[in-house]
């Protein structure tokens, strides 16, 4: 029995809080989304035998709690959670009441003297209406006495200068008294906050202290490592682009850049960064078709109501916070910066759903709102320069370059800005969603191609077959290389298409051996030209379509 009872008293012995000093956590590593952040803190931590309360310090205020979570090396934890503590208010004291009394008693003696100053302009402005509607004052008891109304109205306009000054005198009194219960208001103010404040001054608003508290047990007394992570929203990055080219390599370089914003209410000093293509603000459950009714016109009206109840049912899902285990910062010397491309401490990886670009150095990103650039990836695309050019809309040539296999790039839509040798072309927007596997960056126009585009009259037929009109069109493309070098050029135009209807047909007759798309209509040449070179195109369609229809769009 008394062994028992000792073990008992062990076991509470052992399982006692260690309740310890709020430890200020040092922010190790940020992941940051397209839209949110993730977190990490990696702490040594000495812990005492039993359950220890460990308090860090440091934490952003706008936390995602339900994505907070922790763990120990050694030690077992128990429960992660987080805490507001508020700053305590000073005690007041009673060390200013008396000046706080002299100055009440002041500014009430003040508002009598207000009040007898109202009173005053009171007096003054019925001794005016008086004297303003007295019918002697004006006039009415005496029409044949010139004289009479005369010294009336001398008397009148002196008595009313009189007043008017003294009405002039309590405003300037009203106004000065104004200025010394302004002062006085202030004064009193200050009292009540000295009083508030146990004699100290300029207290700065209270704010609140943002914690994260993580319960540990530890069979003994040792030291360990303690993570924790939790997301914040506030926080995202934006891709951007440089595409520089040249004409001396048929490599563009691609210079990958994050723009990093953060207002999480806590600065990012000397942390690593990891950027994520994911989102984990977007739901992720995938949606559930509904059943596509078809019915007649006058059932369907019947039923809408209910249709539209159950095609707009809301989908009940639980939305899972997405968390990244903590791994172990990796440090590595710095020593040889300068001697290494950025890009050497940057490792990219990929799994099903994201890409992830792992920078090994250490950035502050000030909670600001402020974007804040970094370069992410660097390096050459294989790409073809080539002219193209639209002679019916614009008869000048564009330079571009085309590049294949972009989507190796791991990139995602974004802005770019362009440099061709050296000059800055402009701006574009890299779909990075595009189906097509070839990319077409255009690089400017160049004037020196000659191009021109006609249509041929001698060639332009109209004839009537039975109730149809049949108009047959020749048009002309002319393309002259004035350049040093052979070049090539891919010409587009195009031919009506019909929509709506099958009374109007439309076909080509000569396309000068062009790829034709018949679901767009639109034409295309392939075309090499030597120096001083010039190529002439010429393609023929007919148009056929009821002769009493007008048609629109010829």
């Amino acid at each position: 029995m008394k062994s028992l009872f000792l073990s008992a008293v062990l076991l509470l012995s052992t399982l006692t809080y260690a309740q310890n000093k709020p430890i200020k956590a040092k922010l190790q590593r940020a992941t940051v989304y397209l839209q949110g952040a993730h977190l990490f803190y990696n702490e040594t931590i000495n812990l005492n035998q039993g359950i220890n309360d460990l308090v860090f310090e440091n934490i952003s205020p706008s936390m995602n709690v339900t994505s907070l979570q922790a763990n120990s090396k050694e030690g077992t934890v128990m429960e992660v959670r987080q805490n507001i503590k508020y700053k305590e208010q000073p005690k007041p004291t009673k060390k200013y009441e008396i000046e706080i009394e002299r100055v009440q008693d002041s500014l009430e003696n003040f508002k009598f003297i207000e009040t007898d100053l109202n009173n005053k302009l009171k007096v003054l402005a019925n001794e005016k209406s008086l004297l303003t509607n007295n019918k002697l004052m004006r006039g009415e008891l005496f029409n044949d006495s010139l004289l009479l109304l005369q010294n009336s109205l001398i008397f009148l306009k002196a008595k009313l200068n009189e007043i008017h000054e003294q009405e002039t005198k309590v405003e300037i009194q009203k106004s000065k008294n104004l200025k010394v219960v302004t002062k006085l208001n202030e004064r009193l103010q200050l009292l009540y906050d000295l009083q508030s404040n146990n004699g100290e001054i300029n207290i700065e608003e209270t704010q609140p202290i943002y914690q994260v508290i993580v319960t540990v047990y530890a069979e003994t007394t040792l030291q360990t490592q303690v993570n924790f992570n939790y997301l914040i929203v506030n926080a995202s990055w934006v891709p951007m682009y440089d595409l520089q080219a040249t004409t001396l390599t048929n490599n563009f370089q691609l210079k990958y850049f994050a723009n990093i914003t953060q207002n999480s209410g806590l600065d990012w000093k000397n942390a690593n960064l990891t950027l994520s293509t994911s989102n984990p603000n977007e739901a992720n459950f995938k949606p559930e078709l509904t059943p596509w009714y078809l019915s007649f016109l006058e059932y369907r009206q019947k039923q809408s109501i209910n249709y539209l109840s159950n095609a707009l049912a809301p989908v009940q899902a639980t939305r899972k916070s997405l968390m990244v285990d903590a791994d172990d910062v990796k440090s590595e010397s710095l020593s040889q910066i300068e001697e290494k491309p950025l890009t050497d401490y940057i490792t990219v990886s990929q799994n099903l759903i994201r890409t992830e670009y792992e920078i090994k150095l250490n950035y502050n990103i000030a909670s600001d709102g402020r974007a804040h650039k970094v370069l992410i990836n660097q390096r050459a695309v294989p790409m073809i320069l080539a002219f193209a050019a639209v002679p019916k809309l614009c008869t000048d040539a564009f330079l571009q370059a085309k590049i294949v296999g972009w989507e190796d790039l791991n990139i995602i839509p974004g802005s770019a800005r362009l440099y061709f040798d050296g000059t800055y072309v402009g701006e574009m927007y890299l779909n990075a969603n595009s189906n097509s596997d070839t990319l077409s960056v255009n690089l400017g126009r160049d004037k020196t191609i000659a191009i021109t585009r006609k249509k041929i009259k001698e060639k332009f037929k109209v004839k009537f077959i039975d109730n149809e009109k049949v108009e047959t069109r020749t048009i002309e493309l002319m393309v002259r290389n004035t350049k040093n070098i052979p070049i090539e050029m891919e010409l587009e135009d195009q031919i009506p298409i019909v929509q709506g209807t099958e009374e109007i047909k439309v076909k080509l007759l000569n396309s000068d051996d062009a790829e034709l798309d018949e679901l767009t209509g639109k034409l295309k040449w392939r075309v090499k030209l030597g120096v001083k070179d010039n190529k002439k195109i010429t393609f023929t369609y007919e148009i056929r379509y009821p002769k009493n229809k007008p048609v629109m769009g010829l």
